[in-house]
Order: structure tokens, then sequence, then C-alpha cells
């Protein structure tokens, strides 16, 4: 289950001072307060969604919304928040924030592990693990067993799975039996077409 939804936090409290209250009608105060709503996930602030600004009357104690102000109040009021800021605070990012780091990194993540792949494509050693798709929807993997000049001798998994996550039950020793030629020309095409989508080298 998945916790989302908003929430509304306090950005500036203040104060305007001889203003007419539209309810009482005396020229009185009204305190302020400004706050920002966001949206969250799981508690954590993805981004800010508007600002909402409530004020009440020092006098007859009556709240309004900004929309419910007069104009000269409006303006008085927007004079008063610009002065000192109510500028929406970093924090409200933070979901934002989260997710650009673990996009970055998943980036740089995928692009080391396509050079290490690359280098073990360019030389090849006895353990390496091919995990490849064996059949449509169903993988497993082939071991390394021997180099030659142009050529591998690989062992062929006896088992397959049909979900990549399953892959590191079937690979198992007792698993590998038969042994298959390809030449390393081979070896590469299959993962340009993504027929083999993963090299391990422990």
């Amino acid at each position: 289950m998945i916790f989302y939804g908003t929430k509304a936090s306090t950005i500036k409290n203040g104060q305007i001072i001889n203003v007419d209250c539209p309810n009482c009608e005396t020229n009185s105060s009204m305190i302020y307060s400004v706050f920002g709503k966001y949206a969250h996930i799981y508690w954590i602030p993805l981004f800010p969604i508007k600002k909402i600004t409530i004020t009440e009357c020092n006098n007859c104690k009556k709240t309004f919304e900004y929309k419910e102000l007069h104009q000269a109040i409006q303006t008085k009021l927007d004079r008063e928040k610009e002065k000192d800021g109510a500028k929406t605070p970093i924090w409200m990012f933070s979901g934002l924030f989260i997710i650009a780091t673990l996009v970055a990194f998943g980036i740089y993540s995928s692009g080391e592990t396509e050079k290490k792949e690359a280098e073990y494509l360019k030389a090849p050693k006895v353990g390496d693990i091919y995990r490849f798709e064996s059949n449509p929807g169903f993988y497993s993997t082939m071991k390394v067993e021997s180099i030659l000049k142009d050529s591998l001798h690989v062992f062929i998994n006896k088992v397959e799975t049909n979900k990549t996550s399953g892959i590191d039950d079937i690979d198992k020793p007792e698993n590998y039996s038969e042994i298959y030629g390809y030449s390393k020309a081979e070896i590469i095409k299959m993962y340009k077409d993504k027929e083999i989508y993963e090299i391990n080298r422990k």
C-alpha cells in the first residue's frame, strides 16, 4: 500500500495594522499566517502545490481567507508578506531531490555496469556467467568453461526460470552439464541483441 496525499505547513506568521475588518467594520489589526500546501508520499514531501493565506481580526476574532478580504487589505497584506518574504521552503522539494538523486545514481551505475561488461566481453575469463533469454519469457545461464583464440566453450544451465529475479536460484554447479562452443563474435552479437542481458564475474 502506498501512502500519499497532501499536507500543509506554516511558512510565515505576521500582522497588519490599521485595516477595516469586513466583519465587525472596526479599524483594527489582523494577524495572518501563510501556509504551504504540498504533496507527499510516505510522509516525505514531494513538491509544493500552493500557498494559502488566513487572517484573523484582533477585534472580533473572525477568520478570513485571502479571497474574502477587501482589495485594500489584500494589497497591504501582499506588501507585508513581501517585506520579510514568504518563500516556499526548500524541504518541500525533498522528494524531488531524492528521486533526482536516485535517477542520477541509477544512470551512473548502469553506465559503470556497461563498461564492466564491455571489458568482460573483450577479455572473457573462465567462470564468467552469462545470463540469457533461453526461450521467449524464460531465462537461464551459461558458464565459461574454457577460452580459445576466437571461441569459447560454455556449460549450459539445464534449468530455466520464467523470472529474471529467479536466476540466482538456478545458478548452481550441479545444473551445468552440456558443453557448447561459441565464437567470440557470436557471444558479442548475442549481447548486442540483448539475448545475453547480463554478465557476472565472481
